[in-house]
């Protein structure tokens, strides 16, 4: 056998005698990359070795009657929680994207991370009701489109007054509720509805100004909030997101220059 072969099988068999191996801190909300509670119809990232073979993407191939699958074709890796398998959407040896179905109840629960029948260790997460977290670029800007899709920089940003639409994670099930083991096909608010809030510099906008706060119809795991800036909003707010003892984590900003003078 070339060398070259055989060191690529030998890679392979080593990666097949190893178990996965994380821990609970290293199992983080996608959004914030933070540990910390995790949330029904939550994105998870669990990162650690040894977690799959190779690196794969879900494709459209894998969907199942539109269920999402448990483990990627190639990757060899299985995630369960309570020893119940949950979607995998994205698989390396060093990180898995997973999403947390609606149907696992608020407490202390058991999740496992299997890589071609060899087990890693059963660690505890805590699963909250919600866990709010906004998706952000590098520069600690939040994610936030205008309502034609461009996205909004420090370069480009909406005026006091636009309406804007945000990215989350974890804002927990809906109403009606989705079926966590799927892909949602259409819109559905946030079951908190009521309670939830969006913060410009702490301060709570006024509440008809939020249109929608739920899920993004079309991807697993994704929220989106709507909602139209007031007219005083100040020039690039730190923007957070509050649910019923949750407030996403601080210090990002949202891009917005105020408006323009009134012309006298």
């Amino acid at each position: 056998m070339p060398r070259v072969l055989w060191l690529g099988a030998l890679l392979v068999v080593r990666l097949w005698a190893q178990a996965p191996a994380y821990s609970s801190s290293s199992i983080v909300n996608a959004a914030t990359n933070r540990p910390g509670p995790l949330a029904p119809l939550g994105l998870v990232s669990v990162y650690g070795s040894n977690l799959a073979i190779g690196t794969r993407g879900i494709s459209i191939d894998e969907l199942r009657n539109g269920l999402l699958p448990t483990t990627l074709n190639g990757s060899g890796a299985l995630v369960s929680v309570d020893n119940i398998g949950i979607p995998v959407l994205f698989a390396s040896p060093g990180q898995l994207n997973v999403l947390i179905p609606g149907s696992i109840r608020p407490g202390r629960r058991k999740l496992r991370v299997a890589m071609n029948g060899r087990t890693g260790p059963e660690v505890e997460i805590d699963i909250a009701d919600t866990s709010p977290g906004l998706f952000q670029t590098a520069g600690s800007v939040a994610i936030a489109t205008r309502p034609n899709g461009s996205l909004l920089t420090l370069d480009d940003p909406a005026v006091a007054g636009d309406v804007v639409i945000l990215y989350a994670a974890g804002l927990g099930n809906t109403s009606p509720a989705v079926n966590g083991l799927s892909i949602p096909l259409n819109a559905a608010p946030i079951a908190l509805r009521r309670q939830f809030a969006v913060l410009l510099n702490g301060e709570p906008i006024p509440d008809e100004n939020i249109f929608y706060a739920g899920v993004t119809p079309g991807f697993a795991g994704l929220y989106q909030v709507n909602f139209r800036l007031p007219e005083s909003t100040a020039s690039n707010p730190e923007i957070r997101l509050r649910l019923p003892n949750q407030t996403s984590p601080p210090s990002l900003t949202l891009p917005v220059r105020p408006a323009p003078a009134p012309v006298q």
